[in-house]
């Protein structure tokens, strides 16, 4: 067997590696970041500009915090901010002056590790250089100690991007503004943007000029007016937010994967036909007149997935049957998750947790339900123990003959309350094959 040294020659003489082919060479580099592949600059002479030719370019904050032993201490913590940044900031800007072809396959920039960086306006002059290379795919994480001027309607206007991601967020505001004048990415298949503020309007033109828009994610967003999501072309939408949003009304005719994940007064949904997963979180629905009102609905228009989990705080009151007397059938219902939580009310100084009492409807309304998960937690243990020694078993609306798999995740069996929550259950349901706690 031949031995091998770190430059890759084996022991007669010939350097294996740097013979390779350019285009071998090129995609062997397309596998490491931009730095370490610049660095393979020193193997040879063949490998000198190499680095300037790879399709892919991959900026990350991390290897110069997991490098740190290479540069000087400074007195503060601040100060050693400002030196990592410089160096990321340098090398950006120099890998995009030197570069030898004039067009991209992938650009990706993550400067956030959790905290703010002290980054100056050369990063993002560095994203608006990156975009008039013409990227297909476009990934940007940037978290700044100051406000920046990113030209978004560069990267708006930008007809070769087919997946563009924007995670923007700033110390001294909480969004970035998103609001191009005109939008132009006709091939843009996936879009996921973070942190950003715009109108109505914006949203709806934003979708107007994403033709063929499959994927489409919105993370701690802020949008003026009324959301409206209409596209023909979706097949998957994620809203996950940490504020209120007055009214949602999603129209999407191809939907297939749904993930809902904040407090909302009113969700509309119009027409999603093809619908297979859904995931709703809908925290803080305190109001019983909104919850009555939204609340059958909103299971009505999930009737045709497969695969459900629900998160919902519901007011304090009892869901009744004549609530939901007019939801149809879960015909295609297989899979159903649903989270207990509670809510504390403040006025009446009391939990409420009911989002058991959903539990016999969607037995009732789901022939084909085989599994059913119930996540819980230490406080909704309590609340159940105390419901449970106040109220006693409840009545079933029609027992089922059989249920596959039952799994109860978060909850102990502390006076037997895993024991009881299963006794509970077989009042709805005559025989369960699996029970996993």
């Amino acid at each position: 067997m031949m031995n091998i040294n770190w430059c890759g020659r084996v022991n007669d003489g010939i350097d294996r590696i740097s013979s390779l082919p350019d285009d071998v060479r090129k995609h062997i580099l397309s596998f490491l970041s931009t730095r370490e592949a610049v660095q393979t600059c020193i193997l040879s002479k063949r490998w000198i500009n190499t680095w300037a030719s790879v399709l892919d370019l991959k900026f990350d904050m991390e290897e110069f915090i997991d490098d740190m032993e290479e540069f000087r201490w400074p007195e503060t913590l601040e100060d050693l901010d400002v030196q990592l940044v410089t160096k990321f900031e340098l090398l950006v800007k120099s890998v995009l002056e030197k570069r030898e072809i004039s067009c991209v396959n992938m650009f990706q920039l993550w400067l956030d590790s959790g905290f703010y960086w002290p980054c100056t306006q050369t990063v993002p002059n560095c994203i608006c250089d990156a975009i008039k290379l013409e990227p297909r795919e476009f990934l940007v994480k940037l978290r700044s100690c100051e406000n920046f001027n990113l030209n978004t309607d560069l990267i708006f206007t930008c007809a070769s991007l087919i997946h563009l991601q924007l995670h923007l967020s700033s110390k001294v505001d909480p969004f970035v503004a998103m609001e191009p004048n005109s939008i132009n990415l006709p091939f843009l298949k996936t879009l996921n943007l973070y942190g950003v503020i715009m109108s109505d309007d914006s949203l709806k033109k934003l979708l107007l000029g994403c033709h063929v828009l499959e994927e489409l994610v919105l993370e701690r967003f802020y949008i003026e007016g009324i959301i409206k999501i209409c596209s023909n072309t979706l097949k998957m939408l994620v809203l996950r937010n940490d504020h209120d949003v007055m009214r949602l009304h999603i129209s999407t005719p191809n939907l297939m994967y749904l993930v809902i994940s904040m407090c909302t007064r009113e969700i509309l949904f119009l027409n999603m036909p093809l619908l297979v997963y859904a995931s709703i979180n809908i925290p803080g629905w305190y109001d019983q007149d909104i919850y009555l009102t939204m609340g059958p609905k909103l299971i009505h228009n999930l009737s045709n997935v497969k695969s459900l989990r629900l998160e919902l705080q519901c007011p304090k009151g009892k869901v009744q049957k004549k609530d939901f007397s007019n939801c149809p059938v879960f015909n295609n219902l297989k899979h159903l998750e649903l989270v207990m939580t509670r809510v504390f009310y403040i006025f009446e100084k009391s939990w409420g947790f009911y989002v058991f009492d959903l539990v016999p409807f969607f037995l009732h309304q789901s022939p084909e339900l085989q599994e059913l998960t119930l996540y819980g937690d230490a406080m909704v243990t309590k609340f159940v123990e105390e419901e449970a020694t106040q109220e006693g078993p409840r009545d079933a609306l029609v027992q089922r003959e059989f249920l596959k798999t039952v799994r109860i995740v978060g909850c102990n069996n502390d006076n037997g309350f895993v024991d009881r929550l299963i006794n509970r259950l077989l009042v709805h349901v005559k025989v369960i094959g699996e029970i996993i706690v």
